[in-house]
């Protein structure tokens, strides 16, 4: 967690915040693994031992959790109420600014080795995640362990002048913590909208020294997108999107999907949860009505991917869309991988909204959510 403690989460915690789903209490333990204080940790308030109040690295820390749950401010305090740190922050802070160009580069997540392909800057990477896909002629490349918990060992033997890392999803926190610990230099994105993509292509093209190739890439982009705006079917269809089938979890508010299903011509079905990624039940989605239904889930080949067992699964015999056939597969590697890629995910939603029957407007006799 820093730089000399540890967090080990607990399995049942009491949190000050009853109503904050995502709160986690972790034992903090020293080097030689002795539990020394305790960190209860929310999205709306955050509270360490005042014994580790001054640990220099704790405020870095806490961010990252806070950020890989798509979180942008810290309200960090003591156990007396104390105030350690307060205040919005940006994910582009906890980078490690320097002006040289990097030339040994390590990626540690998909969208960051495809934000550095498109920069033409592959040829700079030592080593990668496992589940990175290499442009054409750059296998075989060492491999580093799952996204999650890369081996963080071998990533500094390597000795990288960058480490493009990630706080895309929780869990990545650790990995980011790790590589600080460690005194390694990185990069650290996790965007929740296009614009914050766009952002980070930017900032890595600086990192590498092209900036000029980060701006191309960028345009491109905006091209795309100003194609897909045009194309938008109006009025939208309500999309369900899904990341994951048990638990159920789909993209909320605070999250570059809604604005993928927007170009799409459709709208979130879940668009009022304030968050990047919402757990929901079966009957939310009955609730919710969707016109269609994309699974999309993480780390799954496309032909893996099983519309039918959204069809089938219990607690959903009444799901529209599903009665209706309106049920598709959707590649992960652009659904799921904020990069310059992503934008492909549009295309292929649009293309099945397109095909969908009329939807009336909100409000009308025959939408079928109006009130009656």
């Amino acid at each position: 967690m820093t730089g000399r403690l540890r967090a080990h989460r607990r399995e049942e915690a009491v949190t000050p915040w009853p109503d904050d789903p995502r709160a986690e209490a972790f034992d903090l333990l020293d080097e030689e693994g002795r539990v020394v204080g305790i960190a209860t940790l929310g999205l709306t308030g955050q509270v360490v031992d005042r014994t580790l109040a001054d640990d220099p690295g704790l405020p870095f820390a806490v961010k990252c959790w806070l950020a890989a749950r798509g979180a942008r401010a810290i309200a960090l305090c003591d156990e007396d109420g104390k105030t350690i740190e307060e205040g919005p922050f940006a994910v582009a802070d906890l980078s490690d600014p320097d002006s040289s160009a990097a030339q040994r580069i390590v990626t540690l997540a998909p969208s960051n080795a495809e934000v550095v392909a498109s920069l033409s800057c592959f040829d700079r990477v030592l080593a990668c995640e496992d589940s990175s896909e290499p442009p054409e002629g750059y296998e075989p490349l060492a491999r580093l362990g799952p996204d999650l918990s890369p081996d963080l060992e071998r990533v500094a033997a390597l000795s990288p002048d960058l480490v493009v890392s990630s706080l895309s999803v929780p869990g990545m926190e650790r990995v980011v913590t790790g590589l600080r610990a460690r005194g390694l230099r990185q990069r650290v994105l996790a965007p929740r909208s296009l614009a914050d993509v766009m952002a980070d292509v930017q900032a890595v093209a600086a990192d590498l020294g092209v900036p000029e190739r980060g701006e191309a890439v960028v345009a491109r982009m905006r091209t795309e997108i100003e194609a897909l705006e045009q194309q938008a079917r109006t009025p939208p269809a309500r999309v369900y999107l899904e990341w994951w089938p048990r638990p159920m979890f789909t993209p909320g508010a605070d999250c570059y999907s809604r604005e993928l299903i927007a170009l799409a011509g459709g709208v979130n079905a879940f668009l009022d949860r304030p968050a990047s990624s919402v757990q929901i039940e079966p009957e939310e989605l009955i609730a919710a009505d969707p016109d269609v239904c994309f699974v999309s889930w993480c780390g799954v080949a496309e032909d893996k991917l099983d519309p039918d067992n959204l069809v089938q699964r219990e607690g959903l015999e009444d799901l529209r869309a599903a009665k209706a056939g309106h049920v598709y597969r959707l590649d992960e590697r652009y659904s799921g991988r904020p990069g310059p890629n992503m934008l492909e995910a549009a295309r292929r939603m649009a293309e099945k909204i397109a095909s969908l029957p009329t939807v009336a407007t909100e409000g009308s006799d025959t939408h079928p959510h109006a009130k009656g």
